[in-house]
């Protein structure tokens, strides 16, 4: 599990993570599970704008590892798969890492 405050510069930490899954000490899972608690963290205030940019790339990272395994492999499948091994295209995480990035326009 990741321990990172939830701050900008931990989004940015986190997905370098996720683009270079040979050195990472998380696994794409334990990042897209982050991104997913980072959202929900700030799903019901008013987050300061810094925050607020992020909240599309880290919405997008939870939704792309659920999309991935639901089109990559059976329910049989996913029964039995250590969620753990399954890595997510590091191009993924290079793009996520751009948008997050200050100053970088989201794309829509």
């Amino acid at each position: 599990m990741l321990n990172l405050p939830y701050i900008p510069e931990s989004v940015l930490t986190a997905l370098r993570w996720g683009s270079i899954p040979e050195s990472s000490p998380h696994t794409h899972r334990e990042i897209a599970e982050w991104c997913d608690q980072f959202w929900c963290h700030f799903m019901d205030v008013d987050a300061p704008a810094e925050i607020e940019r992020l909240l599309p790339v880290l919405a997008d990272v939870d939704v792309q590892w659920d999309l991935f395994l639901a089109n990559t492999y059976t329910f049989e499948q996913l029964r039995t798969l250590n969620l753990n091994d399954v890595r997510l295209p590091t191009e993924w995480f290079d793009d996520w890492a751009r948008q997050a990035q200050p100053g970088s326009e989201l794309s829509g």
